[in-house]
């Protein structure tokens, strides 16, 4: 995507077409933070866009309207992708697109009726967690073209600090005016940690969504733009990462434009494209542990959830270490060649250590029975180089109740007879408290 310098107007793509849906009577979804604002998406200090990185924008209008409240992407075979706020609460009949439509309100584009409405499921008003849905067009578009979509991992396409683009006919600043024609900003992708750093409602964007925009705002989307599309673009390939969902205001500092996740969602889109929705797995793609000492054994168990209506099949999950990881075992496996019905859920638990200082990482990897779609996770926790005590313990050791050892500053008690089990990773080991000694 062409980027752009700041300009002087703000460039705001905006939740949910505020300025339209304000004006046509429709109710606009907001989540009330402890200072009152209401959470809208965000782009500001963009231009005017190239309309050929855009071919697959479309405006969503209501049937008998001509100023669009909401953007999309045409994502191929008759569907348009947008968010679910946007549609919930509309019939599929009162709904239009035009697809390559750039001018608000104008005569260009394709413009096409919906006969089918689909919302993800596990949407959620409050929180706006699954703000996805897809509309099935009575026929297919005569001009634009598909956008590619993200499968797999948001991290297969970006790194935190990557350009991302967006664009969209939203508000050019918060409360500001709407331009005629289309508008497009660079954001940088925001890491979960940061964005989570926020507060209020950003504490819980991560599995199913991420976020992007500056520090100090400036640059952002803004009302009427949710659904649009944020895109990346390598050397002319333009990839689809997500869709305008909401924010704080438009491009206040600290508070960034939150994206659902196209990539941890694309089961579900796939499935409404093949014409079955389900089923439809979640699981936590990326996540961080607490820090913890060499020689410590750490735990951790990953989900995996079946949120559609009808039973899914997994292959085997295959668990993998790198980074300083040492002594990965598979504690358990609930997963692995398994039938999940109808939001039922399995489990994966792994230990893990490490003998250096540095990052560990942890990788579950697995496939749907009869797909082709790789999902993955990943699970990294930093290993500090902290004086550790180590203490008395020995694996060859024979112990019995009531003996007692020091194992990394900590002292246990052994409930009954055990041998080379590690005390604080067992259950035949009580735990006593911290051994004054090894301060």
């Amino acid at each position: 995507m062409k980027k752009f310098s700041k300009l002087t107007t703000s460039l705001a793509i905006a939740f949910s077409g505020a300025f339209a849906a304000q004006a046509q009577g429709d109710t606009l979804p907001f989540i009330p933070e402890q200072d009152g604002a209401e959470i809208t998406p965000q782009i500001v200090g963009g231009g005017p866009a190239n309309t050929a990185n855009w071919q697959f924008y479309t405006q969503i209008l209501n049937s008998n309207g001509t100023t669009a409240f909401c953007g999309g992407s045409y994502i191929g075979d008759g569907y348009v992708l947008t968010a679910a706020h946007c549609v919930s609460s509309k019939s599929a009949r009162f709904i239009d697109v035009k697809v390559a439509g750039f001018r608000l309100g104008g005569t260009d584009g394709d413009r096409i009726g919906v006969v089918e409405k689909y919302v993800h499921p596990q949407y959620n008003r409050s929180t706006l967690n699954y703000d996805v849905a897809l509309l099935k067009l009575e026929r297919l578009p005569t001009q634009g073209q598909a956008v590619q979509l993200a499968s797999g991992s948001l991290s297969q396409y970006a790194r935190s600090g990557d350009m991302l683009s967006v664009a969209g006919l939203g508000r050019l600043s918060e409360g500001g005016s709407c331009p005629s024609f289309i508008q497009e900003v660079d954001v940088p992708l925001v890491s979960d940690a940061v964005c989570n750093k926020s507060g209020g409602n950003y504490a819980n964007v991560g599995s199913v969504a991420f976020c992007a925009g500056y520090p100090q705002g400036q640059q952002d989307s803004c009302s009427g733009d949710s659904g649009g599309p944020i895109v990346i673009n390598r050397g002319g390939q333009i990839v689809q990462l997500g869709t305008v969902s909401w924010g704080i205001g438009c491009a206040r500092p600290d508070k960034y434009g939150v994206y659902a996740d196209v990539a941890a969602l694309s089961g579900w889109i796939d499935g409404i494209k093949q014409g079955d929705s389900s089923p439809s797995l979640t699981y936590t793609q990326n996540q961080s542990l607490a820090n913890f000492n060499l020689y410590e054994v750490v735990s951790h168990r990953f989900t995996i959830r079946n949120s559609g209506s009808q039973s899914a099949s997994l292959n085997a999950v295959n668990v993998s270490g790198s980074g300083v990881t040492s002594g990965l075992v598979v504690t358990a496996d609930s997963c692995s060649n398994r039938t999940l019905s109808s939001n039922q859920s399995c489990n994966v638990n792994v230990e893990f250590s490490a003998n250096t200082a540095g990052t560990a990482n942890v990788k579950f990897a697995f496939t749907q029975a009869g797909s082709s779609t790789q999902h993955s996770a990943t699970v990294t926790a930093k290993a500090t180089d902290i004086p550790v005590c180590i203490g008395s313990w020995d694996a060859n050791t024979v112990y019995r109740k009531p003996d007692r050892v020091t194992y990394q500053g900590k002292v246990y008690e052994a409930k009954w007879w055990t041998l080379n089990e590690k005390p604080g990773s067992s259950q035949v080991w009580l735990f006593i408290g911290d051994d004054p000694s090894c301060k």
